[in-house]
Order: structure tokens, then C-alpha cells, then sequence
């Protein structure tokens, strides 16, 4: 980049670019951590559904009476 050659004075700009990208990186990392969430929410109501041949019980559970970790997986995949 033409900023290193310009030395010193440029370092805001620099500074506002690697702002920006690191802005983008964490929207980017909430993207994927809700969709994350979502695959280890479907993973366990699929597995539970497997045992119980059914998902009538995991109908009613959802959202309130989950189980903490798999409540907590959910409510992050819907924020």
C-alpha cells in the first residue's frame, strides 16, 4: 500500500481501515455463531426425536422448558 510509503501521517487512515475490517469480521463471526446455534439446536431436537420416533414432546418444549444449553442455543439462533 502506498500508506506505508507515506510514513506517519497516515496511520488514522490505516487505523479507520483495520476499524472497518474488524467491524465486518465481527458481523460476520454473530452471523455464523446464530447459524452455529442453529445447527446444534436442530442436531439435538433431531437426536430427540430419533429416541422418542416422534416430535410431539419437543413441540411443547420449546421454548421455555429446554434444556439450559440447548434453550440457550436456541434463544442465540433467534436473537
Amino acid at each position: 500500500m502506498d500508506w506505508c510509503v507515506e510514513g506517519s501521517a497516515t496511520y488514522p487512515q490505516r487505523k479507520a481501515m483495520f476499524e472497518e475490517r474488524k467491524a465486518h469480521m465481527e458481523a460476520e463471526i454473530a452471523h455464523m455463531n446464530r447459524a452455529l446455534n442453529m445447527l446444534k439446536f436442530k442436531c439435538w431436537y433431531y437426536e430427540q426425536a430419533i429416541k422418542d420416533g416422534s416430535e410431539d414432546r419437543l413441540k411443547e418444549l420449546i421454548p421455555d422448558h429446554l434444556p439450559e444449553e440447548i434453550r440457550k442455543a436456541y434463544e442465540n439462533a433467534h436473537c
